[in-house]
């Protein structure tokens, strides 16, 4: 990929846009959040830099920068309840990947977040990897090559190109020809690693010997093999793994709301048949009001809402017309949160004046 994208820059007379229609690139950013059920799915693909150009998205790129927007945007969606980085990515740029990878480090906690190894999780991918929740991957992910390289190319002597560095500063284009330039660049490269090891170790919850010595040193692992070393935490399906999330994230919705009791649930019925047979509207409807609240889970103002369509009852016979003359009794719920016995409820009944 590095080797594609040098022959690209190289060049020359034609544009960026021309060079992106004759490769077939989709020239959009398609590094975009995506949504499964309560999941926010990130994908990590292709080599990884700081910024996002017209150069990353023409050779199939992501950028660190892009990547914490689409995270930030994840993280704070209150409608989101997991993430996960789909990676598929050789690794990239030092530059940035540390940032990125504390800042996820450092929002452990407000929701799952998930790496998932559906393809390459090398280098600067794992390294972000390392940074959530779990790693988990599919039995044929490739996992690892912790390490840092750097390619540096050799002077064209065809261009006969000259560099005059400052007698001040002989360090600052060391000559990788020699032995002494050799080892400070091979100075930097191993301080790069050192914070690459430390946090992964940090991420990983091991020590940085135990990178070192057990993560492959800088060697790369299939599947089974990056779970039986500590790479990752186990294997699984893309799928598999939004299937769960989903079904955590309801569960944990569930368990979150309150439940009512036997108490509430006969004291929220008693009211709602008060309220409809305490109603003018009930009367000459009293059967259909029965039938609606024995049949129905409606309020009581939907039910009274129905029973104002609904013809009333003319009396027929002498005792019926009394009847109708007569108002509702007053009947309220009771105010204690008990269970009524039956001789309650016949007390309290008896205990209603009809007159006359």
């Amino acid at each position: 990929m590095l080797s594609s994208m040098i022959a690209i820059a190289h060049q020359t007379n034609r544009t960026p846009e021309a060079i992106a229609k004759e490769m077939g690139k989709d020239m959009k950013n398609t590094h975009a959040v995506s949504l499964r059920g309560g999941v926010a799915v990130i994908p990590v693909t292709g080599p990884l830099f700081r910024h996002a150009n017209l150069l990353t998205a023409v050779c199939g790129a992501t950028s660190y920068e892009i990547l914490a927007q689409d995270f930030n945007k994840a993280l704070n969606d209150p409608n989101i309840s997991a993430i996960v980085f789909d990676m598929d990515s050789p690794g990239g740029e030092v530059n940035g990947c540390s940032e990125l990878s504390d800042m996820i480090y450092s929002a452990k906690g407000k929701k799952p977040i998930i790496a998932y190894a559906s393809g390459s999780c090398c280098s600067g991918a794992y390294w972000i990897a390392s940074a959530c929740d779990k790693i988990l991957a599919s039995d044929t992910g490739i996992l690892g090559s912790i390490g840092v390289v750097s390619i540096l190319e050799k002077s064209d002597d065809d261009k006969k190109t000259i560099e005059i560095v400052s007698s001040q500063s002989p360090n600052k284009r060391p000559n990788v020809e020699t032995d002494e330039g050799k080892a400070k660049i091979q100075a930097h490269i191993d301080a790069l690693a050192e914070v690459f090891i430390s946090k992964v170790a940090l991420h990983r919850e091991v020590a940085p010997i135990d990178v070192i010595e057990n993560f492959g040193g800088g060697d790369v692992f299939v599947g089974e093999q990056a779970v039986r070393i500590g790479l990752a935490d186990g294997l699984a399906s893309f799928e598999g793994i939004i299937t769960d999330l989903n079904l955590k994230a309801k569960e944990s919705f569930m368990n979150e709301q309150p439940q009512s009791t036997p108490l509430d649930i006969r004291a929220e019925e008693r009211g709602r048949m008060s309220a409809v047979f305490t109603s003018d509207i009930a009367k000459g409807r009293e059967k259909t009001a029965q039938m609606l609240l024995a049949k129905t889970d409606l309020p009581a103002g939907d039910i009274l809402a129905i029973l104002e369509t609904v013809p009333s009852a003319k009396p027929t016979d002498a005792l019926e017309l009394a009847m109708a003359n007569i108002k509702n009794p007053e009947i309220a719920a009771s105010m204690e949160d008990k269970e009524e016995t039956p001789e309650d409820i016949a007390a309290r009944i008896a205990s209603y004046s009809i007159g006359g």
